[in-house]
């Protein structure tokens, strides 16, 4: 198809296996664009050589984080910037689906509603090694804490243990973002719309937005292709970072500490080392040798 249509626009959305020869492909037949599913890659090696391949051809690569672009989580963004709930202070982020599947849409709108700055540190730990046999690996559980750099405090949870805001008809739909402020909250349910309880001491709410979200997130894309300046909120760059705050916290678990990004490129496959230290803890044989590497 690639070699007999030459499209200027390549998407797909497959298991994440199969991301980066998809990409070398479209790089090869010369397309001007790459829209993929989340999660980039599985690995943060997988996704630099991604990043940095689609960059030096010019390439516009951008990852479906699609959630900004739904009405009742715009409603949240907008009652935030504008000081409603005061000065922000926490950002508490929880989905039910797992790791791979969810976990990189809720950073991504961490740190939108948060004021967009980058992670600085993150501390985790995960549980379960049973979801690793799926096609989007990863462990049962992971949570833990995301510093940002405009001292923003997040807090993460996704997985088997994360709290429920929907009945279990609704789990692919039960990812909700808890914004704290000094003078009140707000938040945002993907399936169950929004709620507020502002400065002024009022509580607003509204249903969530059924409209399809990815019009929207092509249409930027085909703005990003007419205009470079007009970069895509969800480009391969900043999708990068998602994952790494992600594996960061995978790779605290392993490593028992804080740890601070960007993470250096001998992090090696962060969840196949978190997989062997999850499985020998749960066979009784304690933690496993990767636990004795460190970042500072």
């Amino acid at each position: 198809m690639l070699a007999a249509e030459r499209p200027d626009v390549l998407v797909f959305a497959t298991p994440p296996a199969l991301r980066e020869a998809l990409v070398d492909l479209g790089l090869r037949y010369g397309v001007k664009a790459i829209a993929c599913e989340k999660p980039l890659a599985r690995s943060l090696g997988e996704a630099r050589r991604i990043v940095d391949r689609c960059a030096a051809a010019r390439v516009r690569g951008v990852v479906c984080h699609q959630l900004r672009h739904g009405a009742h989580w715009r409603r949240v963004k907008e009652i935030v910037e504008v000081g409603g709930i005061g000065e922000l202070r926490l950002v508490h982020a929880t989905g039910r689906p797992s790791l791979l599947r969810v976990g990189t849409h809720l950073v991504d709108a961490m740190l939108w509603l948060a004021g967009g700055g980058p992670a600085e540190w993150v501390l985790g730990q995960a549980h379960g090694h049973a979801g690793f046999a799926d096609d989007h690996p990863g462990p049962d559980h992971l949570t833990g804490v995301v510093e940002l750099a405009n001292g923003v405090r997040g807090v993460l949870e996704v997985g088997s243990l994360a709290p429920r805001h929907l009945p279990d008809a609704d789990f692919w739909s039960d990812v909700a973002v808890t914004l704290v402020g000094s003078h009140g909250h707000a938040r945002v349910v993907l399936g169950g719309g929004w709620e507020a309880v502002t400065a002024r001491g009022a509580r607003t709410a509204g249903g969530p937005d059924t409209a399809p979200q990815e019009a929207r997130h092509l249409a930027l894309l085909a703005d990003w292709l007419d205009e470079p300046a007009a970069v895509h909120p969800a480009n391969f760059g900043a999708s990068y970072h998602g994952l790494e705050v992600l594996l960061g916290l995978a790779l605290s678990s392993v490593n028992r500490r804080r740890v601070m990004l960007p993470i250096p490129d001998n992090g090696g496959d962060i969840l196949q080392r978190l997989d062997e230290a999850l499985t020998g803890t749960e066979n009784g044989r304690g933690p496993c040798s990767a636990q004795r590497g460190h970042f500072a």
